[in-house]
């Protein structure tokens, strides 16, 4: 399974609005220090914004910042916002119709642990366990 540049550019602008929680961080603050482009990135906030991840604020000091607290946002709900519900094949969702197919079981199994690991980690995590960022 591949993770798509979607999703990991928007775990890295919920990363990068982890680290200033109290603040409203414009488009050109989040395109700075993701090297996304303008209109990727606005699309990409569009679907987390919709899926409760992030608000957006309009006007002159308008911009992004995270919905809920780093602690309560989990990177399992930032990748299925973004990556399809993260159903790796046709078995998940039930769209499979081969009566012998042989990768039902092991292919829910295999979507529950991913989920579970990604559900089990928190943006609040993420901070914690980085040491490439620079706080302040």
């Amino acid at each position: 399974m591949k993770i798509s540049t979607k999703a990991g550019y928007g775990l890295r602008a919920c990363f990068i609005l982890s680290l200033h929680p109290d603040e409203v961080l414009s488009v050109a603050d989040l395109v700075r220090c993701t090297t996304v482009t303008q209109k990727y990135l606005e699309k990409i906030l569009g679907i987390l914004a919709r899926d409760g991840i992030v608000t957006a604020k309009r006007g002159v000091n308008g911009g992004y910042r995270l919905a809920r607290p780093p602690e309560e946002i989990s990177v399992g709900e930032i990748f299925r916002s973004l990556e399809d519900n993260l159903e790796i094949t046709n078995c998940i969702s039930g769209a499979c119709t081969d009566e012998y197919c042989p990768n039902r079981n092991l292919m829910r199994k295999l979507y529950d642990s991913i989920n579970d690991l990604l559900d089990g980690y928190t943006l609040k995590d993420l901070l914690q366990d980085n040491t490439c960022h620079k706080e302040g």
